[in-house]
């Protein structure tokens, strides 16, 4: 495996330490790659806190806007893009200023943010493949809790499809399918996995907004509990976007399960780029259908 050695950014305090062996490194395949330092492996000064904060501000910037300004829009493609544009403002503040203010300084550092073109090919697979699953969990999830009479599922994929044909590009194709998965991808995969990982396994100083530090945990632990957590919190962010608790629970079973996917594909590659492209797939086609379906068949 090639390492590549991460100067420190400007501000940055890095502690020398003896040179850990190739073993090591090679054992460290799952981290953020800008964190394999050629002494050891680095630490950001983001953590949990500013995932944690960050989280806050997608939860209350949202709500606290679109419900000042519902005084004076009514619900609609208009109110419906509003509120986007304070999501996507707080998904996107918060992970710059992590990586600006405690970090690298760099979203393809901090977050992997970087694309190869064969993660057009990888997404377009594995966000086919996550479809074709979902419908499976989905039909089991029936088999076990049947639905009652005129029950209908509830998505979340509908409140972009409001107004007319220009509001719907905006709103479903370009917010939906496009600019939300990709932001969507830099904070829960980003910056909430990597905090989550980086909280797990190592243990290092404050000191600086880099710092060398030592692994106190299993590396391969730690993945598979941020690749859990940073899920679980994509799949919770989407769920109030539904009235029921029976669609509140199989949106958050098929979030919850295309974030374990994309969070396999962002620790096993190293980069952002193919769970991006898995999460363009996905709610393109969700989108897609929608559009193709006549409107007396959408609930």
């Amino acid at each position: 495996m090639r390492i590549n050695p991460t100067p420190d950014p400007p501000g940055a305090h890095a502690q020398i330490s003896p040179k850990v062996s190739d073993t090591t490194l090679a054992s460290a395949r799952f981290a953020n790659p800008a964190q394999r330092g050629p002494m050891g492996p680095l630490k950001p000064g983001w953590g949990l806190w500013q995932a944690a904060m960050g989280l806050v501000l997608v939860l209350a910037l949202p709500l606290g806007g679109t419900l000042a300004l519902s005084s004076v829009l009514s619900f609609g493609p208009e109110l419906v893009f509003v509120s986007l544009c304070f999501t996507w403002l707080a998904l996107l503040g918060s992970s710059v200023l992590a990586s600006k203010v405690w970090g690298f300084g760099s979203l393809a550092k901090d977050f992997g943010l970087r694309f190869k073109w064969i993660d057009l090919a990888i997404g377009l697979g594995v966000g086919i493949a996550a479809r074709f699953i979902l419908a499976i969990v989905q039909v089991i999830m029936t088999l076990l809790w049947p639905l009652g009479e005129d029950e209908v599922l509830q998505g979340n994929a509908e409140i972009f499809l409001t107004g007319d044909s220009g509001w719907i590009f905006v709103n479903a194709v370009l917010g939906g399918a496009l600019i939300a998965p990709f932001l969507e991808e830099l904070f829960n995969r980003g910056l909430v996995l990597r905090a989550v990982q980086n909280a797990w396994w190592l243990k290092g100083s404050a000191k600086g907004r880099v710092s060398t530090a030592t692994p106190q945990r299993s590396l391969t632990t730690a993945t598979v509990v941020a690749i859990v957590v940073s899920s679980l919190v994509f799949g919770l962010l989407h769920t109030g976007a539904v009235g029921d608790l029976r669609s509140s629970i199989y949106l958050l079973v098929g979030t919850f399960t295309v974030g374990v996917m994309c969070g396999f594909l962002t620790v096993w590659t190293g980069r952002l780029g193919p769970a991006i492209v898995t999460h363009v797939v996905f709610n393109g086609t969700a989108i897609g259908l929608l559009l193709a379906l006549p409107p007396e068949l959408l609930p």
